[in-house]
Order: structure tokens, then C-alpha cells, then sequence
């Protein structure tokens, strides 16, 4: 429509000009004409009767006037065009523009952080409502003017209110350009991360941007981390990283004062006796009661700290002089011994305790700790339920003991342990009739060593487990070929240490023993001792009558040094009593060792209970023990313990009898081959 409306104008104009054009020269032939035209084109006419110059000029001023208003238009629908244009771009430009603030704002008010905005002036000017809503203030203190309401109420809910201001005073006055980051601490234990950015227009500040960000809960998981790492989770005790650090902190303050400190190193004495024979859950209750016994013998400034395991330390700092320490240490060793009772348990548990000083003993956390430590062995090995102080020579001593501790492992990992046999003589016949199974370790540069070094070790170590059961194994199958071989029968004495004695498993472990190596059980002794035995009368009651029915024997070995409570004699089945060979070491002599002595053989005989005395040495021991009816024995008197092969040749020239050819308890014996006689003591 608008083009055809152009086109229209523009065949009009065309139409004027050439209309004037014919009538500015072709005017004259038509003049005899005009009296027949209208008074209106007469008009018209009359103007060409002007001269020709006006009306050229006439043509040419109205041809510049339709060109101007020609053109004129044009740059009019120009303007037009480009206003339109720009009223177009305005609300195009004005839409975005609301778009951006919407989505700025939807993006202000998403955020998890609270957003504050003052101006240069101090004022707020801005804000989201995670803001109001994080500080807790009213719509009412927001409002423009209300400033300082806004800011008291802020004030009221911090921890350090005066800090807050004096860091906003130095953000404005003396750092205006600087971004700055801390945390505001709440009275309400709220914890909030502060992130300021100064709002620049050019080089000119013009306002202050906050955000605030809640952490509250990280805060707190990083505390509950931070304790967890620092301290023990059973007892809640420091553990090792805090004890070092005030340790350090300890030997610091003695530079400057002269006070001396103390680590005291406390180890639980047979902690795992607990743990095997009760169960975890007894020896965990056990081991937060020791922490919260500990914690009330020491003064507030002290550190009880537990390293793990069974193992305690504390730090005693402000000491005058060395023998300060003694009391405590005292105090500590005398509350262990009063009576834990747990889960109707009644525990009695005592500990060792080495004790190390600083500065003499180290000035360092890692030499104190080892000293005590080395310390603390020296009292177990002295008897346990003491104390000992750090000396010099201890550390070449734990140097040996760690040394004979990495050299066992490695014996027991390369098979480098041997087994020996001691003979069991029947004391009537003298001929033997059995063979104690014991272990021996030939190291290849130090030698022989002895088993009462590497046996605790072993002990300790957990060690003993894998030796006793390769003794076992070993030993069956030695007392098996001997019979293959067409030796008598012998009875194999094996002892079972504390560890394997409380593991539940050991009847299966027996059984499996005895299958594999294809011997009677009846073939088997089994010797524990008798302390072992009343640690846990139920739970060992039940393992004893398990290994009876296997067919095993059971022998209490060292007699009369633990409980010798006859009631259990009664109670369990045993088969045999071994005598201790400190009893015997005193006949026949000592009056109290032979009436000891005697009185064990006369209750053994009235319960029917086989006897062996360990450790004759001599033969006037030998004629005591026969005189009183003691059914066996062994010692150096016969032979001391010797290899396997050494123990062949042995039997060889031994005049056997066929005492227990019956069955065990028979003590009758029959058909004795050849003279009797003592056996040759051998080197």
C-alpha cells in the first residue's frame, strides 16, 4: 500500500511538469483558442502570457521546489526510519536491561550467601534476604535510614563486637581499597565466613560489597575431625600427635624456667590375658577405666595420654626436682591395683612403668618417649607392678632386646628354630617313657640362646602362636616315626603357652595335628600351667573336657608355684602333676621342700594323678623321689634336652618298660626287660 501510494505522488509530479512544459513552449498556437476554455483554465492560461524569462523562472523554481520536497520527504522517512529505530533498540535495550536486573536479582537472592552492599557513605544500600535472614534482623532495621538500628543488632549477637567495628573502621578509613577475608565468631556458637570487595566506579570507591557465608556446621566437622585425630576414640584420651607437640612445648618452658618434666610410660601387665580369655568388649570397658583412674592421680596441668593398645603415657611438667615424679608414679601404680569390676567381672591388673626426665634423659619428644618405653621393660623384666628409671645402659640393653626381636622373626620365617627332647623316666624301672618336646634356637652368629630370652619375646610379639603350633607338628610326627620305627611307644609332652591355651580353637587344632601326623592321642601330653588354668576356670573347664574327649593327656605343669587350689584339681580333668623344679632343686635337704614334695605326691596318689618331678639333678634326689613313690621324672641326672637324632641313639641302649602298656593311671608295671638302671647322664 505504501509503495502504491509513492508511485501514485510521484506520476503526478511527472504529469505537472510535463504539462508545464507543453504549455511553456507550445503557449502561442493555442492563443486563438482560449476564448473557448473555462475561466479557471483561463486563469491558468493567463500566467503563460507572462514573458518567457518569469516563466522559465516560474518552471525552474517550481521544478526545485518538487526536487526539495521530493528529497525533503526522503530525509523525513529517513528520520522517521531511524527513530523508529531507535525507539525499537530502546525497548528492545530496556527489556534486556529488566531481564539482566531480574536475573541479577533472582541471582542475588539464589545465592546460599548472605549479600550486603553500603555505599560510600556507610549506608546500606542493598541487600538479599539470606542476609536478613542469616543476621535475624528485622525488614524495619534494613529500611534506608535505619543504619545504625541494623548495626546494633549485628552487634549484640557477636562474641568480640569491638574487633567487628574496628575492622570495618580500618576497611573504610585505612585499607578502602583492599579485599579482606575473616570469620565472625557468634555468641550462639555460630561460626561466619566474612568476604568484603571494595565497588569501584573508575579509580573512585563508591560503596562496599559483603558476603556472608554460614559454616557453622564445617566448622564443626572440622573441630570433630581435628579431635579424632588427636585423640584416642576408645578413651578419649590425647593420643600421640598432642602428646609429642606438648612434649615440645614442655621442654620449650623448661628453657625458660628451669623446671624440670617427666614422661612416665605405663604398660599394662598380661593386658592380653583380658582380651583373649574375656573378649575385646571387657578389655575395652578395662582400658577406659585405667584412662579415668589415671586422669584422677595427676594435677590439672599434666597430660594423660594413651598411645595405644595397652600402653599409657604421662607428661608431668613444673617439676622441682627429679624425685617429685616418684609419688605420682606411686599414686598411678597403687589405683591400678584396686579392683575393676566389669560386666560382673572382677579384674585385678597392675602395670609397669618406666620413667624418663628431661633434660637428662633427652630433649627431644621421640628420646624421651624411647627411654621411658626402655625403662618401662626393665620393670616387667624385674618383676612387673614397679617402676624403673631411665639409665644409660638400658638403652645398649633394648638395642639387644630390639635386635633379638627383628632376628626372631626372621628365625621363624626361615625355619632356623629346632625342637629337642628331654627323656621322662619312670623312676621305678628307670627307663624312659616319654619325651618333653623343647625348643631351641641356634643362632649363627650369637649361638645358642636361651628360651628364657626369646620365649617372652615370642610372647609378646604374638610370635608364639605360629612356633607352638610348628612344635606340635613336629613333635607328632617325631614320636610317630619313632614308633615306625620300631621303638615302644613314648607319650610326647608339649607345652601350650598362655596365647594358645585362650584360643578358642586350639581342641580343632589338636585334632587336626593328630590326623595329619597319624598319632594316637593317647600318645599326647599337654602341659599348661597351672596360673593359666585359673584365669578363666569356665572357659578353660570347657576347652579341657573338649581335649579329654579327644584323648589327649593334660598335665598342670609347675606345680605348687601358682593358685594350688585343690578344688580345681577336682574339678578339671587332668591327668598328671609335674612338680616345679624349685622344689625339687631343695631335697632332699630343705625340710619344707621335701614336706611340700611329699604332701604333692600323697594327694596325687589319692586322686589317682600320675607325678613327675623336674629337674633331678642328682642321684640323692632320685633315691628321695623313689622312696616317696613319685611315678616319674626327668633332669641332667638323665639327660638334659638333645636332638632328635642324639634321642634315637638314646632309646637304643634304654631298658624299656611296658608301664603303660595298661592305660595311663595304671601304675602297675610289668615284664621289665633286663637289669634296671639309671640311664647315663649325658654331657
Amino acid at each position: 500500500m505504501k509503495k502504491l501510494i509513492r508511485y501514485s505522488l510521484l506520476l503526478i509530479f511527472i504529469g505537472i511538469i510535463a504539462l508545464s512544459v507543453l504549455s511553456l513552449f507550445f503557449f502561442t498556437p493555442l492563443q486563438g483558442s482560449i476564448q473557448d476554455l473555462d475561466h479557471i483554465i483561463k486563469y491558468y492560461i493567463s500566467l503563460h502570457m507572462l514573458p518567457f524569462y518569469i516563466r522559465a523562472f516560474i518552471f525552474i523554481m517550481t521544478i526545485i521546489a518538487i526536487v526539495a520536497v521530493y528529497k525533503n520527504s526522503l530525509v523525513l522517512k529517513k528520520e522517521i526510519k531511524y527513530r523508529k529505530q531507535i525507539e525499537k533498540e530502546a525497548r528492545e535495550t530496556g527489556k534486556s536491561l529488566e531481564k539482566s536486573l531480574a536475573l541479577s536479582k533472582a541471582t542475588l537472592e539464589a545465592t546460599a550467601d548472605g549479600i550486603l552492599v553500603v555505599d560510600e557513605n556507610r549506608n546500606i544500600s542493598g541487600h538479599n534476604q539470606k542476609f536478613a535472614k542469616m543476621w535475624r534482623i528485622p525488614p524495619s532495621c534494613l529500611a534506608p535510614g535505619n543504619d545504625e538500628a541494623a548495626v546494633k543488632h549485628v552487634l549484640k549477637q557477636l562474641k568480640d563486637p569491638e574487633g567487628f567495628v574496628n575492622s570495618l573502621h580500618k576497611l573504610y578509613n585505612s585499607e578502602p581499597t583492599v579485599e579482606h577475608f575473616d570469620e565472625l565468631m557468634f555468641k550462639d556458637g555460630r561460626v561466619f565466613e566474612r568476604y568484603s570487595k571494595p565497588q569501584m566506579r573508575g579509580d573512585e570507591v563508591i560503596g562496599r560489597v559483603f558476603s556472608f557465608r554460614d559454616v557453622t556446621q564445617r566448622k564443626k566437622m572440622e573441630e570433630q575431625l581435628t579431635y579424632q585425630a588427636t585423640h584416642d576414640a576408645l578413651t578419649l584420651l590425647p593420643n600421640r600427635v598432642i602428646l609429642i607437640d606438648r612434649i615440645s612445648q614442655a621442654i620449650k618452658i623448661w628453657k625458660r624456667s628451669k623446671k624440670i618434666g617427666a614422661v612416665l610410660f605405663f604398660d599394662l601387665d598380661r593386658f592380653k590375658l583380658v582380651n583373649d580369655s574375656l573378649g575385646h568388649d571387657i578389655g575395652d570397658i578395662l582400658l577406659q577405666s585405667v584412662a579415668r583412674r589415671l586422669e584422677l592421680c595427676v594435677r590439672e596441668h599434666d597430660t594423660v595420654s594413651r598411645l595405644g593398645g595397652d600402653e599409657f603415657v604421662i607428661l608431668l611438667t613444673g617439676l622441682g626436682e627429679e624425685r617429685h615424679a616418684i609419688p605420682i608414679v606411686l599414686k598411678c601404680l597403687k589405683a591400678l591395683e584396686e579392683p575393676f569390676v566389669i560386666d560382673k567381672h572382677t579384674l585385678s591388673i597392675t602395670s609397669s612403668v618406666g620413667v624418663s626426665f628431661f633434660p637428662k634423659n633427652g630433649k627431644t619428644p621421640i628420646e624421651l618417649l624411647k627411654n621411658a618405653d626402655s625403662a618401662m621393660y626393665h620393670a616387667k623384666a624385674e618383676g612387673r607392678n614397679n617402676y624403673k628409671i631411665y639409665a644409660n645402659k638400658m638403652g645398649i640393653q633394648t638395642k639387644k632386646q630390639l635386635e633379638l626381636i627383628n632376628e626372631l622373626h626372621e628365625a621363624v620365617k626361615n625355619n632356623a628354630l629346632t625342637v629337642y627332647y628331654q627323656p621322662v623316666v619312670d623312676l621305678k624301672s628307670a627307663s624312659i617313657v616319654g619325651a618333653e618336646a623343647l625348643l631351641r634356637w641356634n643362632h649363627p652368629e650369637w649361638g645358642f640362646i636361651s628360651p628364657q630370652e626369646f620365649i617372652p619375646i615370642a610372647e609378646d610379639t604374638g610370635l608364639i602362636l605360629k612356633m607352638g603350633e610348628w612344635v606340635l607338628q613336629t613333635a607328632c610326627l617325631q614320636n610317630k616315626l619313632w614308633q615306625e620305627t620300631g621303638f615302644p611307644s613314648l607319650t610326647m609332652a608339649i607345652n601350650l603357652s598362655a596365647q594358645q591355651f585362650r584360643q578358642r580353637n586350639i581342641p580343632e587344632l589338636i585334632t587336626k595335628v593328630l590326623q595329619e601326623t597319624n598319632l594316637d592321642p593317647q600318645y599326647l601330653d599337654l602341659e599348661l600351667t597351672e596360673s593359666v588354668i585359673m584365669e578363666d576356670t569356665q572357659a578353660f573347664l570347657k576347652c579341657m573336657q573338649e581335649l579329654k574327649k579327644i584323648g589327649v593327656h593334660l598335665v598342670i605343669d609347675d606345680f605348687g608355684t601358682g593358685y594350688s587350689s585343690l578344688s580345681y584339681l577336682k574339678r578339671f580333668p587332668v591327668d598328671t602333676l609335674k612338680i616345679d623344679i624349685a622344689f625339687v632343686a631343695g631335697l632332699p635337704g630343705n625340710s619344707d621342700d621335701a614336706a611340700i614334695v611329699r604332701a604333692i605326691i600323697a594327694m596325687a596318689q589319692q586322686l589317682n594323678l600320675d607325678v613327675i618331678a623336674e629337674g633331678i639333678e642328682t642321684e640323692s634326689q632320685f633315691s628321695f623321689l623313689t622312696e616317696n613313690s613319685c611315678d616319674m621324672g626327668q633332669g641332667f641326672l638323665f639327660s638334659k634336652a638333645i636332638p632328635a637324632e642324639e634321642f634315637s641313639k638314646l632309646l637304643k641302649k634304654n631298658k624299656f618298660s611296658s608301664c603303660h602298656t595298661t592305660g595311663r593311671g595304671d601304675k602297675k608295671t610289668t615284664g621289665a626287660k633286663g637289669q634296671i638302671h639309671l640311664i647315663e647322664n649325658q654331657p
